[in-house]
């Protein structure tokens, strides 16, 4: 059998974290070539240079495209996207891939899908199928990319309907759950003080971890509603560990209140860790709190409670490890109280999470192996007559 020359998308940490421990899977395998493109936020200073990751990770990179606009301009993120559309271009054409993979509902996802499109090379959607109801810009993006892919390899059986609905063919959808979750079964484990020496916190005790993005619609409200969390934790004496934002608009807002907060004791901020000090730093804490998908997707695996503030996230499928709350600092000190409670602690043990157990990573290697992916380039299928359409 021919070796698979596989080409995968990533520009920033949250999408590579989500398909890093299959890059290196494929990586070691016989029978694959795993190349990436790497752009955006990976490359920027300001971001912790994630490049680095990658790097350490050991996956082969083909090119580096310095494409982030970082501004909070709305307008920055398409500039961003058809800058490393036009500069990719070349690269794809020349190593010839026989698949291209990408993951989520970002600016990279788009090219990847419109260059598979336009040149006829199978692509692989994982994630898609998602939905949430926060009228975020996620969820067309999603949706747009899943038309535009070949297969999807989806998290969860909702996420297949969802796909069948919208007039997917069933025999291009594959439910292999979350492959994100698989470094949470094989990471190894650190001694809870080992992990608070290295971040410079020996002294404290118990922690929760906070990971909070700007949202669409809201950019101008973003510093104001990252206060309020602070100012909530603050107010319960709970140390937090603090990731900075991601590179949307509306960070430069959240970045100034950072740096109201960097002296305070009570909270430490860190803009990348690497993925075993972020693993362990997970499995230690108390609580999560903000409105990361991490909340949704690698805490309920972890019979860990997540405090979702604010709309993002609303309406996508989750555990009952999650607790939502509107923005505000009452709201958010309830939402606090209550996942401290013994009664809700003693509810996490039961808790299933419905993105998988850590079992992904194999399923997807073995069809990957079997799939003729020139099959599913043609998508000659009308919507019309796919299975569910009038149910």
């Amino acid at each position: 059998m021919s070796i698979k020359k596989v080409l995968g998308f990533t520009g920033i940490r949250s999408d590579y974290d989500l398909l890093s421990l299959l890059y290196k899977k494929l990586n070691e395998s016989k029978d694959f070539e795993i190349k990436l493109i790497v752009s955006g936020a990976h490359l920027s200073e300001t971001y912790g240079y994630t490049f680095n990751n990658i790097v350490q990770d050991g996956i082969p990179v083909i090119a580096k495209i310095e494409n982030l606009i970082d501004s909070n301009s709305k307008a920055s993120r398409i500039k961003s996207l058809s800058i490393l559309l036009q500069d990719c271009i070349h690269t794809i054409v020349e190593y010839k891939p026989d698949i291209i993979i990408y993951a989520g509902d970002r600016e990279e996802v788009v090219v990847g899908g419109l260059i598979g499109t336009y040149l006829r090379i199978p692509t692989i959607h994982f994630f898609g199928g998602d939905h949430a109801l926060d009228g975020n810009i996620d969820n067309p993006i999603r949706h747009a990319v899943s038309k535009l892919s070949s297969l999807h390899f989806v998290s969860n059986q909702e996420s297949k309907k969802r796909l069948i609905r919208s007039g997917e063919n069933e025999r291009r959808i594959f439910n292999v759950g979350s492959p994100a979750l698989d470094k949470f079964i094989c990471t190894k484990c650190i001694n809870k003080r080992d992990i608070l020496n290295n971040l410079d916190r020996p002294y404290w005790n118990n922690y929760s971890v906070m990971i909070y993005h700007p949202f669409a619609g809201e950019e101008n409200e973003a510093g104001k509603h990252f206060e309020e969390i602070l100012m909530a934790l603050e107010k319960k004496s709970i140390k937090t560990f603090v990731s900075c934002p991601n590179v949307d608009a509306g960070n430069k807002e959240i970045i100034k209140i950072i740096d109201k907060y960097s002296s305070k004791d009570n909270f430490k901020f860190y803009k990348n860790l690497s993925r075993e000090l972020f693993v362990n730093l997970l499995r230690n804490c108390m609580f999560m709190i903000g409105n990361s998908s991490a909340g949704l997707y690698e805490a309920p695996l972890l019979k860990l409670g997540a405090v979702n503030v604010g709309n993002r996230q609303k309406g996508r499928l989750c555990a009952s490890n999650v607790i939502f709350v509107e923005q505000g600092i009452n709201n958010i000190i309830k939402g606090i109280e209550k996942v401290m409670t013994i009664e809700f602690q003693i509810s996490l043990s039961k808790v299933e999470c419905p993105y998988g157990n850590g079992d992904s990573i194999d399923k997807i290697i073995n069809l990957m192996r079997s799939l003729n992916f020139e099959s599913y380039v043609s998508k000659s299928e009308d919507p019309l007559l796919m299975e569910g359409y009038y149910e």
